[in-house]
């Protein structure tokens, strides 16, 4: 069988190799760096975004070695023979490919070594006296044919090789490379770098050493990648630093390339990791409130690598400190083997080296909480379950309290042990004010192990877990487990402590008229503790806030004088919780002078006492009423920790305060994310209460930005989230927000249908021109643009009274003067309000309103306004807003190239909205339109008609083509905020 010479590249480029692995794995080795059968390359076709081999990371002090010895051969004529050793997977064939590169821009001829290219009996020995004593074309062919072959093809290569040109060998196949022998002398004064890999364990035969002319021999030992590489390593991927977290995880790794390519590989196809800021964060953590979170696929299988290296010993020590929780003693692991913690030094010395636990802790500590949960997913239930029953059994002896051990109660529970329900209740009414959550797991698992009417622990274990599913924001099954409880018989106290909970959660998940009813029930109980009905009375003046109407401010200042009738000095808690419902309720009704100083009362008052529940807490209520009138920084100071009575509650209201003050000061990416996160908070609850400020705020970003397809979407999911009674005031924004959808979109039946809604709800109309000042002025035009002026006159005189109730207020008399500005063509009026408004975009819309009345009477005037409009427009990232303004200059002869400039092009990257670029980077990390909503907090139709706008300016057809447009042209500008 004829052979072919072997292959040869010269001056400028290389014989291709065997493809590295992931684009940017600059350290990854190639599918040759493991000869074990069936191993094939990392990557992918279709993968690879670069055209160039990726960066080579790490290997920085190998690299420079390789370039001496290049040039060594090529100045001095010096021959050396390098060997590039180490493990598999290590880097070897990516070093030696840099190597192939490197000598090619020095004018090398490359020549790669392949065992096809060889007969399996001819011996490397022969090949080296063929590069020394090339035969004649004519000499006799001896031996057998195959070697002969070989012999006559080396033969032609250095007899048409010039003795002076620099020749690099390359042999990349271990059994080959391990058969090479050294150097032979006679080659030495030849411009020659032999260069090999080797797997660890190929050694040089002994007698090989001595022949070597230390000069001639180029050593290159690969050792593990630092954790700066890996790093780099993953950016050049990914294109984001990894964080602390990720970095700890990617340590399992161990500076392995191809685990590493391996690993990003699967962060990137299963969107486990988020990009923004340049910062890469894994995302796979559970929902707040649950123990732990999903342990993905990738770090799975770099754990699986770690513990295969570990000797049995090690891994059960290490499983026993997984029972033990993320941080434990060691004597409590060797107690728990029943060994002197000194025998136990060998393993834990083991688990440090394998990077599963710290080094720089006293206690048993593991370097990151996956690691740990995947040992525990790992481990057999039924011997888990054992392994929590014996830790249980040694620290309760120990004297721990059942609160401290609630890990191994919840794990290790079961109906044979006649105390385990007593433990699980004391341990969740320890837990239920500090950790909700746990006192959760803790009562639920003891309800499931008690029975209903016989057993004397399940009366206190449903109370107490009511009560937590409550504080942690678990409302429905709270509801559930509260109103079958109160069907059977039960005593006083834990009747009135069901009721109160039962009266929360219904408050919170907008289900005011039955929380109402049950609160207005314990309040009339005489038998029911007095501090449980106080307590109730603050949730029915709750209930009463949220509805419409004068009802509920007589309750309130009925209730505060009962209170100073019974002790002016005492129940400071019970007076500011009242206190603020006054206040929520005054400012609904218009006197947000009024709302504001009950505020600063209630604050004193609670001051002097702890605050019940987080709706009586004055901060945040004040906060957010000085965010509506304008005064951001005192909102911002007055803002300050919300008790964590009710936890998750605690951590959305502050967030939607932020998002509040943000939205006003034009600051929408903040007023985005803030919004996001505590509606993120409200869904997972179900705490309806808490959402409709959250759509208010994001559809009022998606107006700001011209994303007319998701004003319309979030004005659909304000409806869904409504109260059961039907908050007219949220009604009225829901409408609002579709009129607004309507008119961007040019829908004339849509704007009818909104109009006729807001004018039909007049109370909602009211509470939402308190709320959002810029709603009189655009309700104002819009009328006035469709001819309605009666009623654009009406809308005036009530921004008018609304105006005349708090005159301290500077933001409601700018929206007053704005409306009777646009009413009467009063450009003083509109030009006081453009200097009036607090909210940043209202403020450019009366400019742009004072613009427009001037063309005619002052057109330099009202250039000079436009401008200012068009500025603040830009300023807020009010796109839509800004094209208007620069189309209403354009028709007035005014053309500016800073204007034009500015112009959205009709294609490419830069074409995209906002919306449309955030949508396109989640489609590009693989996700599906379903998930990609949920992200987003849009519906998947909205998505889907994103997707093909995205489609349409980028001249793409599907999913994949996106991807390699992607690839191609790059990512575009303005990374979404997810």
């Amino acid at each position: 069988m004829r052979q072919d010479p072997p292959s040869i590249a010269r001056g400028s480029g290389v014989a291709p190799p065997r493809r590295p692995g992931l684009p940017g794995a600059g350290g990854a080795a190639a599918a040759g760096d493991d000869e074990r059968p069936g191993s094939r390359d990392l990557a992918e076709p279709g993968e690879c975004t670069h055209t160039s081999p990726p960066p080579l990371r790490g290997r920085e002090a190998q690299t420079r070695l390789i370039g001496r010895a290049l040039d060594r051969a090529r100045n001095a004529r010096r021959a050396t023979q390098g060997w590039i050793g180490g493990p598999g997977g290590i880097g070897k064939s990516r070093l030696l490919l840099e190597a192939e590169r490197m000598a090619a821009a020095r004018g090398f001829t490359v020549v790669r070594l392949r065992s096809d290219e060889f007969s399996p009996v001819g011996s490397p020995g022969s090949l080296l006296e063929a590069l020394s004593e090339p035969s004649a074309p004519d000499a006799p062919r001896e031996g057998r044919g195959d070697e002969q072959q070989v012999r006559i093809g080396w033969s032609g290569l250095l007899r048409n090789h010039p003795r002076q040109a620099p020749l690099l060998i390359s042999c990349d196949e271990g059994r080959l490379a391990a058969a090479l022998p050294a150097l032979p002398a006679r080659l030495r004064d030849h411009p020659l770098v032999w260069l090999a890999t080797r797997r660890t364990e190929y050694e040089p035969g002994g007698a090989a050493h001595p022949a070597y002319d230390p000069p001639d021999v180029l050593e290159l030992p690969l050792g593990p990648l630092a954790e700066e590489a890996v790093a780099q390593m993953f950016a050049d991927c990914l294109g984001g630093t990894p964080d602390l977290e990720l970095r700890t995880l990617l340590g399992l790794a161990q500076g392995n390339p191809r685990r590493l390519v391996a690993v990003i590989h699967q962060l990137r196809d299963q969107g486990d990791v988020r990009v923004q800021d340049n910062i890469a964060r894994v995302v796979t953590r559970a929902a707040a409130g649950a123990s732990s979170g999903p342990v993905p696929a990738w770090l799975r299988g770099l754990l699986a690598e770690r513990l295969a290296t570990l000797s049995p010993q090690t891994r059960l020590l290490m499983e026993v400190a997984t029972v033990l929780g993320p941080s434990c003693l060691p004597e409590d692991i060797a107690e728990m083997l029943g060994e002197p913690v000194g025998a136990l030094l060998p393993r834990f010395r083991e688990a440090i080296t394998a990077g599963l636990v710290r080094r720089d802790t006293e206690t048993v500590t593991f370097r990151h909480d996956l690691m740990r949960q995947a040992l525990v997913d790992d481990m057999p239930g039924v011997v888990r379950g054992a392994m929590h029953r014996q830790a249980l059994g040694m620290l309760i002896e120990r004297g721990r309290s059942p609160a401290s051990v609630a890990t191994h109660l919840i794990h290790g529970a079961h109906r044979g042990d006649p105390t385990i329900a007593s433990l699980l209740c004391r341990a969740a009414e320890e837990s239920v004010l500090h950790t909700p959550g746990t006192a959760a797991e803790l009562a639920l698992r003891g309800l499931e192990l008690v029975r209903p009417v016989v057993d004397e622990a399940h009366e206190p274990l449903t109370v107490v877990a009511v009560e937590a599913c409550v504080r942690s924001g678990r409302l429905p099954p709270a509801v559930v487990l509260a109103e079958e409880a109160l069907t059977r018989t039960a005593g006083p106290e834990t009747t009135a402590r069901l009721r109160y909970w039962l009266s929360t959660a219904l408050l919170l998940l907008g289900r005011t008229s039955g929380s109402l009813a049950i609160a207005e029930a314990l309040v009339a109980d005489p038998d029911s503790p007095a501090q449980l009905r106080r307590r109730a009375e603050l949730n029915r003046l709750s209930a009463w806030s949220v509805r419409d109407g004068p009802q509920g401010t007589r309750h309130a200042r009925r209730a505060l004088r009962e209170v100073g009738e019974r002790d002016r000095d005492g129940e400071p808690d019970i007076r500011a919780g009242i206190t603020t419902s006054l206040a929520v309720m005054r400012w609904r009704a218009g006197h947000l002078d009024e709302a504001l100083a009950l505020c600063r009362k209630a604050v004193e008052l609670a001051d002097g006492g702890s605050v019940v529940e987080w709706h009586t807490d004055p901060r945040p209520i004040q906060a957010a009423i000085l965010a509506h009138v304008g005064r951001f920084g005192e909102a911002e100071t007055t803002l300050g920790p919300v008790p964590r009575s009710v936890g998750f509650v605690a951590d959305a209201v502050p967030g939607l305060v932020r998002a509040r003050v943000a939205l006003a000061d034009g600051r929408l990416d903040d007023a985005r994310r803030e919004a996001a996160a505590g509606l993120a908070v409200a869904e997972r609850s179900g705490a309806r209460v808490l959402m409709p400020a959250a759509w208010m705020v994001l559809a009022t970003v998606a107006r700001h930005r011209g994303e007319t397809a998701d004003v319309g979407d979030y004005a659909g999911r304000l409806r869904d989230a409504l109260p059961d009674d039907r908050g007219r005031v949220y009604t009225a924004a829901a409408a609002w927000f579709e009129a607004q959808s309507a008119v961007a979109g040019g829908d004339p039946p849509g704007v009818e249908r909104a109009v006729e809604e807001l004018w039909a709800n007049e109370a909602g109309r009211r509470g939402l021109a308190i709320e959002e000042p810029d709603f009189a002025p655009w309700l104002v035009r819009l009328l006035l643009a469709r001819g309605d002026r009666a009623r654009a006159v009406v809308v005036g005189e009530a921004a008018e009274r609304l105006a005349h109730l708090s005159p301290g207020l500077p933001v409601v008399r700018a929206a007053a003067e704005h409306a009777r500005g646009l009413l009467t063509g009063d450009a003083e009026a509109l030009e006081a309000a453009a200097g009036s408004h607090r909210d940043a975009w209202a403020r450019a819309s009366a400019a742009e309103d004072l613009g427009a009345l001037l063309v005619n009477a002052n057109r330099a005037r009202a250039v000079r306004t436009l401008e200012g409009a068009l500025a603040l427009y830009r300023q807020v990232g009010a796109e839509g807003d800004a094209a208007r303004v620069r189309r209403r200059l354009r028709a007035i002869g005014v053309r500016r190239r800073h204007w034009t400039h500015a112009d959205q092009p009709g294609t490419g990257w830069a074409s995209l909205t906002h919306t449309e670029r955030t949508v396109a980077e989640h489609v590009l990390q693989g996700l599906t339109n379903r998930q990609v909503a949920g992200r987003m907090f849009l519906s998947p139709h909205t998505v889907a008609f994103h997707l093909r706008q995205i489609f349409r300016k980028l001249g793409v057809h599907s999913r994949l083509e996106l991807a390699r447009f992607a690839r191609d042209v790059g990512p575009g500008p303005g990374a979404g905020d997810g």
